[in-house]
Parts: C-alpha cells; sequence; structure tokens
C-alpha cells in the first residue's frame, strides 16, 4: 500500500504491506427511482483489509465490472486494472491542467491529435519524474531527463533552490523540485507537493533555457568565419 500526504478531510498514510480479503459475485442494479430502464447485471468484486494499523483507514474498493469474473484470477485482474487508475487519472491531469489541452479550442480532429501526439511525449515524461522522484528520489536524474536537461538544472540550482545542496549527480527527487521552481513554485514539498501547472510551466522554460544552451555550445564549437 504507497503512502498518501495528509489532507484535510484524511490523516497521513504511510507505505505499508496490506493484507487482503477478496470477495466477488454477480450482481443486479435495479434502475433508480421511477425512472424505468431494465436492471442491469454486473459482477461485484470487493477487496477490504480487516486488519489495518491502529490509526489508519482500512483499505476498501468495490469494483463493478460488465466483464464476466467468475474466478478469482478473474477477480484479481479486475483489482489489477483499477491500481491502474491514479496513473491515468494524473496522466489526464498532465494533460488537460498542464498543457492545457481543452482550452487550445482546436475543432479539426487532424488538430486535436497533432496536438494530443507532442503534448504526451511531454506529459508521460513529467508523469514519470513525478512518479519517480517520489519511489526512488535519490535516483540519478539523467534516467528521465536528457544529458542537457540536467546540465542546465544543474548550473541554475544555486540560482533557483540555494537551500538545496548539490552532492554528486542530480538527483530525481532535485529535478522535480527545480523544475517546478521553474514554473514559480515556492511552497513547502512536504506540506503541498509541485502541481502540474507548474511542472509544465518549469519544464516549458527548461527547454528555452536547453535550447539557448544547446547554441551557445554549436557557436562557441564552430569555426571563426573566415
Amino acid at each position: 500500500m504507497s503512502a498518501q500526504p495528509a489532507r484535510a478531510d484524511r490523516v497521513a498514510r504511510t507505505a505499508r504491506d496490506a493484507t487482503l480479503l477478496l470477495r466477488y459475485a454477480p450482481l443486479t442494479l435495479l434502475p433508480p427511482g421511477r425512472q424505468g430502464g431494465q436492471p442491469v447485471r454486473v459482477w461485484g468484486v470487493l477487496v477490504r483489509e480487516e486488519a489495518p494499523p491502529q490509526g489508519q483507514k482500512a483499505v476498501e474498493w468495490l469494483l463493478l465490472s460488465n466483464a464476466p469474473i467468475e474466478s478469482e484470477e478473474a477477480a484479481w485482474g479486475a483489482v489489477t486494472a483499477y491500481q491502474k487508475r491514479w496513473g491515468i487519472e494524473e496522466l489526464h491531469k498532465a494533460l488537460k491542467t498542464g498543457c492545457r489541452l481543452e482550452g487550445r479550442q482546436h475543432e479539426a480532429r487532424e488538430h486535436l491529435e497533432n496536438l494530443l501526439a507532442l503534448t504526451l511525449l511531454t506529459s508521460v515524461k513529467l508523469l514519470r519524474l513525478r512518479t519517480l522522484s517520489r519511489t526512488l528520489p535519490d535516483e540519478p536524474a539523467d534516467a528521465v531527463l536528457a544529458p542537457a536537461e540536467v546540465q542546465v538544472l544543474q548550473a541554475m540550482a544555486p540560482q533557483l533552490s540555494p537551500r538545496m545542496p548539490l552532492q554528486g549527480a542530480l538527483t530525481l527527487r532535485q529535478a522535480l523540485l527545480l523544475i517546478a521552481a521553474l514554473g514559480g513554485y515556492m511552497a513547502n514539498p512536504q506540506k503541498r507537493p509541485p502541481g502540474w501547472l507548474v511542472l509544465w510551466r518549469g519544464y516549458e522554460r527548461l527547454r528555452d533555457y536547453v535550447a539557448g544552451f544547446s547554441l551557445a555550445q554549436f557557436l562557441s564549437a564552430a569555426p571563426p568565419p573566415a
């Protein structure tokens, strides 16, 4: 079970191994009120933690599926698929909040597909950076970022985050916070982690700096004019 930061409506949750009880059965959903309609046949999967640690809320998911769940293997398959929901939702947030996909106001399908293809590349990269910065925070940043991006962030680190000690290779956690700082992030990461808007804005600025850095390298290596 992954960790979760505290919020106004919940206490913080530390990462832990959870023993879960699995149940599954066919169900019939009746139409609401007196609106008419036919009953819907679905399969329900209930996952429940019977003995959570003291002070921690038990894990409990009730999943409904229109695909047959007739074996334990199929039930766990539905649970595994549901676990991918958060990653999918975060990718949608990156596209909608970060790159403002809906605000671009393209109407032609061809234009939307081209825009989606371009923004997906950055969205997946930032999602991978944010995810790994939480699970493997001390891994080198070049596991996700290009070498030029790492060089620029390291050069700008004293200006962006004077209190961040840089010893050795830039880490994933440090890279995430530096990109967020480029986007205007100034909050305490322990209380409020960077959101998609500042990450996207920061990465756009980083790409501009990398373009200038690459141009400077090219000009310095070019032979002088005759």
